[in-house]
């Protein structure tokens, strides 16, 4: 498979990255848990946990609970095509009866811990390439990455690693990613189509709308595609605010992509002072892809 190779396209959720074709949808069902289909038809389902320590033990704990619940239990060999894997997992592919096809696969990471358990549904065998493919391109841990890939529907951006996701929204034309780091607060928004929301509304006033904030208009700086705002007040603003339970100090940019008719905004809470440069590397890493 080829970088950039237009038939497949990267996923990054809450610290995993993988590879899918291009033709399967994600679907965000959970923290840790992504659905994968095709033509609204099941192909995947995924959920994985981050065990670190207790990985041996959570391994074993987890293939027991599969053979009581789920009448699972793990085969004694692995199709030929994912031996490779064998070097970064450990690998189970689980069966309900002999010579059935595979219902899931447990992989557990040698590095990190991390557990990943797919069911396989009938739309795709468990040795089809693009299954074998998708495994092969797992990456579960960056230890030389500072950030985090978030990839999903068309949009992607980098985050600290010590941002944590918060909360979630995938509404109707509306992505909302929420994540705390201390006493920073961060939202990432993705709306859809922004033609349709400027027409009565403008840039400034959803600015104010989704960084629930009120500005003076004069206030806020305004390019054709672009707005934006800093708010650092002096200290005796900086006390009202926080008896107001109100954290003082934001950076919120929102911008308009009119090629894909889409809108991005980041906003940014602290109750101290906000690096620039930490604002401005991950709105430089925050793409939206052209339709």
């Amino acid at each position: 498979m080829k970088e950039g190779d237009s038939q497949w396209r990267n996923i990054g959720w809450n610290d995993l990255e993988f590879q899918c074709p291009a033709r399967w949808d994600v679907i965000v069902s959970g923290e840790r848990h992504l659905l994968l289909e095709e033509n609204f038809q099941p192909v995947l389902e995924l959920r994985y946990h981050d065990n670190k320590e207790k990985a041996a033990r959570i391994e074993k704990q987890i293939l027991r609970n599969l053979q009581k619940e789920n009448g699972l239990f793990p085969h004694k060999s692995i199709p030929f095509s994912w031996q490779p894997l064998s070097k970064h997992f450990s690998l189970y592919l689980l069966l309900q009866e002999k010579e059935s096809p595979p219902r899931a696969a447990l992989l557990c990471c040698k590095e990190c811990g991390t557990t990943l358990l797919f069911y396989f549904f009938k739309t795709l065998a468990a040795n089809h390439p693009d299954i074998t493919t998708l495994f092969s391109s797992l990456c579960c841990h960056n230890a030389k990455n500072e950030q985090t890939l978030w990839e999903i529907q068309d949009f992607k951006l980098r985050l600290p690693k010590r941002f944590q996701l918060n909360s979630y929204t995938f509404a109707a034309g509306m992505t909302r990613l929420s994540f705390q780091d201390g006493s920073l607060t961060a939202h990432i928004c993705r709306l859809a189509p922004a033609s349709q929301r400027l027409q009565s509304t403008t840039l400034s006033q959803l600015l104010q709308v989704l960084g629930d904030v009120e500005i003076p208009e004069e206030d806020i700086i305004q390019t054709e595609e672009m707005v934006t705002h800093s708010r650092h007040p002096p200290i005796y603003q900086q006390i009202l605010d926080r008896f107001k339970r109100k954290l003082p100090f934001h950076e919120i940019i929102l911008r308009h992509h009119p090629k894909s008719d889409r809108l991005s905004g980041l906003f940014v809470f602290d109750k101290k002072p906000i690096s620039r440069k930490s604002v401005t590397r991950i709105i430089d890493s925050y793409e939206i892809y052209p339709l």
